[in-house]
């Protein structure tokens, strides 16, 4: 998939607003919390969550990634294109959610 995309895309991953490196254990918005004078205790937990969805499917949720909204139409229809060439007919989709908590300080 990343030779797919690679001529239109180099990632179409979402960077952190914070700059936040994605193998950080705490992740934004975490990390803003853990630097904001209101809150205290930040915590983080993972919702673990597989998919098993259609190569077809996967294209649709690809569609609503930024990284591929911003492409031009024509490059966008490419890059799907490609992409489902190489595509098995399900993919495994990793849908985890990251969840954060933190106490209001006063």
């Amino acid at each position: 998939m990343r030779a797919a995309r690679a001529p239109y895309l180099e990632d179409d991953g979402v960077p952190s607003p914070d700059g936040t490196p994605a193998d950080r254990p705490m992740r934004w918005p975490g990390t803003e919390l853990q630097q904001s004078e209101w809150f205290t205790d930040v915590r983080q937990s993972v919702i673990e969550r597989r998919l098993t969805i259609s190569a077809d499917d996967y294209i649709g949720q690809l569609s609503t990634v930024s990284a591929h909204v911003m492409l031009q139409p024509a490059d966008r229809e490419q890059v799907f294109r490609r992409t489902l060439q190489v595509l098995p007919e399900t993919v495994e989709l990793n849908a985890e959610i990251h969840v954060h908590l933190a106490r209001r300080h006063y």
